[in-house]
């Protein structure tokens, strides 16, 4: 089972009032750790759940103690040992054991890193399948990313495809060694990843991105409707108000639909 934090532990914590003037005790959201305790800014994930509850009174977010790889994640949510999560890309398999908001959260480039060296004009995913043709090259995955699956579907085989490695650090690591030409993910996101860990003069994001996606919140079908239907309402909420909009702009990303 996941560890989750409780703030604080063995108490009742007095979430904001309902609507009628009741104060009670506050509500769990049970969602996956999004990034390090000592970040100075939070994570857009982490700025959209936290704007999100704050429209749905009497809950209050509980985060994991580790962080998750979005296979991990997606196991504890089906299990219903977590509640919901943002930031999915929508797939046949996790769409059978979870369920997607009805809004779409937020828009996301799939792009390509390499070497600071490496030549590549990689524009698409047909270019990348090009480029891994001799079988010589290889292209790195996290475990458990949707990415895996856009690989796949690409048909790019599992021989040109590394997909050991949990985290974009380790993944960066690897292609900063040589063990691997690309490193597929997304942005926002991975030129912050590159440029917090010194590695501008190293590693390069490919200026094409391959695909534009949107991403959804998930929920676990464990979750209470009633209050399942609270946070999309406030999801929906929020892009009316442009708060979506805001919380993109502030992380070089795009609102939902642009």
């Amino acid at each position: 089972m996941v560890a989750l934090s409780c703030a604080p532990c063995g108490q009742h914590t007095i979430a904001a009032p309902t609507p009628d003037g009741v104060h009670e005790p506050a509500r769990d959201l049970r969602i996956p750790y999004h990034g390090p305790a000592d970040a100075k800014s939070p994570s857009m994930c982490e700025e959209i759940m936290l704007a999100l509850v704050r429209q749905v009174a009497g809950v209050r977010l509980v985060w994991s103690t580790q962080w998750l790889t979005h296979g991990r994640a997606v196991q504890e949510l089906a299990a219903g040992r977590l509640d919901a999560d943002c930031g999915y890309y929508r797939t046949p398999e996790r769409e059978a054991q979870l369920l997607y908001s009805r809004q779409a959260a937020i828009r996301l480039e799939t792009v390509l890193a390499v070497r600071v060296d490496d030549p590549a004009t990689v524009e698409s995913f047909d270019d990348l399948r090009a480029a891994l043709a001799d079988g010589h090259d290889m292209v790195l995955v996290n475990a458990g990313s949707a990415f895996l699956d856009r690989l796949h579907q690409a048909g790019i085989s599992d021989r040109n495809i590394d997909a050991w490695a949990s985290h974009s650090d380790t993944n960066l690591r690897k292609l900063m060694r040589g063990r691997g030409r690309f490193f597929i993910f997304r942005n926002p996101g991975l030129t912050e990843i590159i440029q917090s860990n010194g590695w501008d003069g190293r590693v390069r994001v490919l200026p094409h991105p391959l695909a534009m996606d949107e991403q959804f919140l998930v929920f676990s079908r464990h979750l209470d409707p009633a209050l399942r239907e609270r946070l999309e309402a406030a999801l929906a909420g929020l892009a009316a108000d442009g708060t979506l909009a805001q919380i993109a702009q502030r992380h070089g990303g795009r609102p939902p639909g642009l």
